[in-house]
């Protein structure tokens, strides 16, 4: 039986027009703590990535705390979307880029910080993205994501991804507990710095990671 399959990037694409009306009222204020918290572990003189920014609503704000950000995502309609909030908001230390992370092709050691907000649970090759974080930081550099972790506990909103994901009717979900995430993303070279939870329901995980110095 052939397994049903969603276009990621169309359904991001179809998604931008109507995301940030859905997203913004109830994650309103866990993006503020999101960009509160990542600053804490970030400088002016920071060169950092974001990966899948979406329709940047961490992108901006972050991007008044570090000298540059490289944001980028693999839809159009939601790069479009940022940048018209980027030329509204004055900032002009945000290149933004058509790309997926493993298509990026800069040296090992380019970026200060990398981070992943809200997009990890949709990789389905979180291994290899995790792989290609660390070889893209500095020794000693910054790894940041935020996601929701759906195996935590039983909501609405995690039932309806699970057999939406499963039908192809949206991408691929992840669906794992903030231990489970944690180890993971140990198991790739980092030191968890923090981990809190930023939203009830659906849990959404935050956590600061720094690449190991090898000795």
């Amino acid at each position: 039986m052939k397994k049903n399959r969603c276009d990621s990037r169309r359904f991001w694409d179809r998604r931008s027009r109507i995301y940030d009306a859905q997203v913004i009222p109830e994650y309103k204020g866990t993006y503020k703590k999101i960009v509160k918290r990542s600053a804490h572990f970030l400088s002016q003189e920071d060169r950092i990535l974001e990966i899948g920014c979406g329709t940047g609503n961490a992108t901006i704000p972050l991007a008044g705390y570090v000298k540059k950000i490289t944001a980028i995502d693999t839809s159009r309609e939601m790069l479009d979307k940022a940048k018209e909030k980027m030329e509204k908001s004055g900032k002009s230390n945000i290149q933004f880029l058509k790309k997926d992370i493993m298509e990026l092709e800069e040296k090992a050691g380019s970026y200060d910080a990398v981070a992943a907000y809200n997009v990890l649970l949709y990789m389905k090759n979180q291994d290899e993205v995790l792989k290609k974080i660390h070889d893209l930081l500095k020794p000693g550099g910054i790894f940041i994501s935020a996601t929701d972790c759906l195996a935590r506990n039983f909501s609405l909103a995690s039932a309806e991804k699970f057999w939406k994901s499963k039908l192809g009717l949206m991408p691929y979900t992840s669906f794992e507990t903030p231990i489970g995430l944690m180890r993971k993303i140990q198991k790739h070279g980092f030191l968890v710095l923090e981990i809190v939870n930023l939203h009830q329901n659906p849990p959404n995980i935050f956590i600061v990671a720094q690449k190991i110095q090898k000795k």
